[in-house]
């Protein structure tokens, strides 16, 4: 009988044994769980900052596309302002020219300018 004394005895201590693996188990499983709730939260938290993030790159770039849209638009009203000033310009020397050829006076002129330019 000495036998099944130590065979029960090496039971009980095996379900000892098998109730402290429990039990760790047990405290390892709540540990990740915890971990787990842990990640989900900062998951959730990156996704957040990361929706803010792409809606503010999203307003970003479309300010800037209305910005180089209005400075396009500046532009060539600009150089289309310059242009027609330039056209003037450029018809009221021809009719200064044509004026003074008519009047047969386009050289001297242009020769007495030259004179008093280099007199000064």
């Amino acid at each position: 009988m000495a036998g099944i004394k130590d065979l029960k005895n090496e039971l009980t201590e095996m379900n000892g044994e098998l109730k402290s693996i429990s039990s760790e188990i047990s405290k390892l499983s709540e540990r990740v769980i915890k971990v787990s709730e842990e990640i989900s939260s900062s998951m959730d938290k990156v996704s957040e900052v990361l929706h803010e993030t792409n809606s503010t790159i999203k307003d970003s770039l479309k300010i800037t596309s209305e910005t180089i849209k209005e400075m396009s638009k500046n532009f060539s009203e600009a150089l289309k302002e310059a242009m027609e000033k330039m056209s003037d310009m450029k018809i009221q020397m021809d009719v200064r020219d044509t004026i003074l050829k008519s009047l047969g006076i386009d050289g001297i002129l242009s020769d007495f300018l030259k004179k008093m330019r280099t007199t000064k």
